[in-house]
C-alpha cells in the first residue's frame, strides 16, 4: 500500500519525530540535513561524549512490512562513515568521540509511529 504522503514528507515528518525523540532523552541537535558532495546525513547531534551521526529510516505502516533497517547496506553505512569523517574535518571537532545511531520509524498515521533508536548502530 502506497504512503499516504509522499516520500519526502513521510522523510521530513521522520527527522521531525527523530529530533524531537533525541531532544527528550537529553541530545542537542547540532544541524539537520547536513550536505557536501558526498551526500546527506540526517542528524547531527551532542550526546555526552559523543558527536551523534544519525540515520532516520521513516516508513508507513503496511501489511506487508519490511524493516527499514534493511535499507542500511554496507555501502550506506561506509558513505555515512565517510560522510562522519568529513564533517569532523570540516568543522575542525576532536574532542567528541563520533558514534552512527540508526533510528526506525513506523508511521500508522502522522501521530501514531513506533520508533526504534539503536546506538551505535555500526
Amino acid at each position: 500500500m502506497p504512503s499516504p504522503i509522499g516520500r519526502i514528507k513521510l522523510g521530513r515528518l521522520g527527522e521531525e519525530v527523530a529530533a524531537g525523540f533525541l531532544l527528550e532523552k537529553g541530545y542537542r541537535i547540532r544541524e539537520r540535513n547536513y550536505r557536501c558532495r558526498i551526500g546527506e546525513i540526517d542528524l547531527i547531534a551532542d550526546h555526552k561524549e559523543y558527536l551523534v551521526f544519525v540515520e532516520v529510516k521513516s516508513r508507513y505502516y503496511s501489511t506487508i512490512m519490511v524493516n527499514p533497517l534493511i535499507s542500511i547496506t554496507q555501502k550506506k553505512r561506509q558513505k555515512l562513515r565517510l560522510l562522519g569523517q568529513t564533517y569532523l574535518i570540516q568543522r575542525n571537532i576532536r574532542s567528541k568521540q563520533p558514534r552512527f545511531d540508526v533510528i526506525t520509524i513506523i508511521f500508522k498515521s502522522d501521530k501514531q509511529y513506533a520508533l526504534e533508536h539503536i546506538e551505535n548502530a555500526f
